[in-house]
């Protein structure tokens, strides 16, 4: 098995370097060569997929290390239980935004040059397994760089759009910010392990020989290292510019699973490097991933692009995720190590759904703009007659995500909740208290996020069209609703069957921390209503699924008994007397107005009036109101903190010299301290 898993992976890096090269080598037949790349990172993701479900079916970690010639760094790599979990997701996002990319790169056609697009896909498709699996420090961090890299050359693949530049600037900074913090972090330990090797093998439970105010100072690092990359507030400032900038078969990808590498990293330094953890650092992490579920829904529910809509989006749900790890965290340091089993199923849960149903969304955003070359919401509308495919399949996403039964958003926030009520399981009464007040921001949060979905589905597919773009939309090619399809059956899937769902987790769990709840998860099957030990309530959602259906067919039944001549009648919409016309349909401003004004201490509106006259000062001709709300944390946290580093880069800006010798001094001396360093 271990030989068999070994060269499957090798396998699958080789698939995805050939996709890469044939993605170059046609340079007449682009769309054959982008093709042939596309069906063999398709390919290569089903390998994965193997191997994932191989390692957590088996319940056996593989390691194995490449040893290049004359090899500075050993090339070490391990499959256990987590890693599989993060590959599966992975692999299989990659599968279908794959199978996607097929049709969507027909929008860039004789319009630019799609071989660099492959070439960068099927790179990054690779780099982010090998983030997951990497055993080594300096592996990390190459492979870490190396994703961000492709992905940046990703965000700009349209560069000629000023905005996609700036996205693409803003992405780049940011992330080699978050590799300092996490480079340092992995500095600090390496200098306590004493064991000369960057392997994770030397970092597990290093936290038992460092004292614990490295432990805190790793602990931030890590914090805010993997918490740029996650996107929680106030780090998300690349997301909502990079993930709308890149093409929307990218956008899925660095959505629905790009972005989880950062969760996987915060599991594994919290409950593998660090441990144990006081519960003051879990106590962090549920007040970050609350107040980023909040603030996250609450920016979303302003935008009117769909894709800067969904990035702010995804902020919200990797706050939920951080609630369900912070808790966790929580009840491990109380050793209530069966609570802290079912809040983690809770986080990567969450986690895997939210990789589903998220790009599932990004994908009909990218069929609307493949059919309309628009992606402002207040210029779609009437899409439902349009794309009757794509607007059933944007709204199972819709549902799910906004936490509606049978599908799966419900039942990880479900957990979610659940996790939370336990809280009050714990000694401290202040964790008591901020668990029942984390409770009801994710109750706001789904409220919020329900609206906001109302608001992206009725403003973009029904009423009237509200432009020559939403007119003349022709539904997709066949590919791209398919795939779309399979996320969409998916969404049915991971909600009707949690208990498979949560099995699979727990084997991760039992080996993360050492308890096994399976007893308690089986309560989750058909049907299943029994006391628990560990006192989960529980709930099915196929039997609330069928109880469902019977009770709308009681209703029905009901109704037509009660009124035979009950059927469906239509009418035209009253309008005053008026032809209906598509400006008299709720905008998305107009829809969002109630919660700008009830929040406009966090929004801070700005509201202009431009009037033009036919004749000057007597003859209105138009009225245009311009609506904008503040970015705070950008305009009271990183303008100042820009200008700040810019002040202190013009002082020191003597030390650029030109000269190449006084460069290599440089080098000589930072070499010289940070063996120092290490020394001490």
């Amino acid at each position: 098995m271990h030989t068999m898993i070994e060269h499957l992976f090798v396998l699958s890096i080789i698939l995805f370097a050939l996709g890469s090269l044939f993605a170059l080598c046609f340079y007449r037949w682009q769309m054959l060569g982008n093709y042939l790349s596309l069906i063999l990172a398709a390919i290569a993701s089903c390998v994965n997929i193997a191997i994932a479900t191989s390692v957590l079916f088996n319940h056996s970690a593989v390691r194995f290390n490449f040893l290049l010639y004359h090899a500075i760094i050993k090339y070490s790599f391990l499959i256990d239980s987590l890693s599989a979990i993060f590959i599966l997701a992975i692999s299989v996002i990659s599968f279908i935004a794959s199978i996607y990319s097929l049709g969507y790169t027909k929008l860039y056609v004789n319009k630019r040059d799609t071989r660099f697009l492959g070439f960068h896909f099927n790179v990054f498709l690779l780099a982010m397994v090998l983030v997951v699996t990497a055993n080594n420090a300096l592996v990390f961090m190459i492979v870490w760089e190396l994703m961000t890299l492709v992905s940046f050359f990703l965000v700009i693949f349209e560069y000629e759009n000023p905005f996609h530049r700036k996205a693409g600037f803003v992405y780049l900074f940011m992330s080699y910010i978050c590799a300092v913090f996490i480079s340092v972090a992995f500095f600090i330990m390496f200098s306590y392990v004493k064991t000369w090797t960057f392997d994770f093998d030397s970092f597990r439970y290093a936290g038992d020989v460092m004292p614990a105010i490295c432990k805190n100072i790793v602990f931030f690092l890590v914090l805010i290292g993997f918490g740029i990359k996650a996107g929680i507030f106030p780090l998300h400032l690349w997301l909502p510019l990079a993930h709308p900038a890149a093409p929307s078969n990218v956008s899925m990808v660095m959505s629905g699973v790009m972005i989880k590498t950062a969760i996987y990293g915060f599991i594994r330094f919290y409950f593998e490097f660090l441990t144990p953890c006081p519960p003051w650092w879990g106590i962090i992490i549920l007040i970050i991933g609350a107040s980023s579920a909040v603030l996250g829904i609450l920016y979303a529910l302003m935008e009117k692009d769909i894709k800067t809509l969904l990035a702010y989006s995804s902020v919200e749900n990797i706050g939920i995720i951080l609630i369900g790890i912070g808790l966790s965290m929580i009840f491990k340091s109380y050793n209530l190590m069966a609570l802290s089993s079912l809040a983690m199923v809770a986080g990567l849960y969450h986690m895997l759904n939210h990789a589903v149903f998220k790009s599932l969304l990004f994908g009909c955003a990218g069929n609307i703009y493949y059919s309309t070359h628009t992606r402002n919401i207040e210029q779609l509308g009437g899409l439902i007659k349009r794309l009757q495919i794509t607007a059933p399949l944007f709204l199972v996403g819709a549902l799910a995500i906004s936490a509606i039964p049978p599908l799966n958003g419900f039942m990880s926030e479900w957990l979610v909740f659940q996790s939370l009520l336990n809280g009050f399981n714990i000694p401290s009464v202040i964790v008591k208290v901020l668990t029942a007040i984390c409770g009801a921001a994710v109750a706001l949060t789904g409220a919020l996020v329900a609206t906001c979905f109302v608001k992206a589905f009725g403003i973009s597919f029904l009423a009237l069209p509200r432009s020559e773009h939403a007119r003349h939309a022709r539904e997709v090619p066949v590919i791209m609703y398919v795939s779309m399809g399979l996320l969409a059956g998916l969404c049915v899937f991971l909600g009707l069957f949690p208990a498979k769902i949560m099995m699979t987790i727990n084997h991760v769990n039992t080996e993360l921390l050492g308890v096994n709840i399976a007893k308690a998860i089986t309560s989750y099957d058909w049907l299943q209503m029994k006391t628990l030990q560990t006192n989960f309530s529980e709930i099915s959602p196929k039997s609330a699924t069928v109880f469902g259906l019977m009770l709308l067919a009681v209703t029905v039944g009901a109704m037509t008994l009660i009124n035979p001549g009950f059927t469906k009648k239509m009418y035209e919409t009253w309008t005053c007397g008026i032809s209906p016309e598509p400006r008299f349909g709720y905008t998305a401003t107009a829809f969002s107005k109630p919660f700008r004004i009830i929040f406009s201490n966090l929004y801070r509106p700005r509201l202009e009036i431009k009037t033009t006259y036919s004749v000057p000062k007597y003859f209105v001709k138009s009225i245009m109101y311009i609506s904008e709300i503040t970015p705070i944390f950008e305009k009271y946290f990183y303008a100042p903190l820009s200008k700040y580093v810019l002040s202190i880069s013009n002082k020191v800006r003597w030390i650029h010299t030109g000269s190449v010798h006084i460069y290599l001094v440089y080098i000589f001396i930072t070499l010289l301290i940070s063996m120092l360093v290490i020394r001490w």
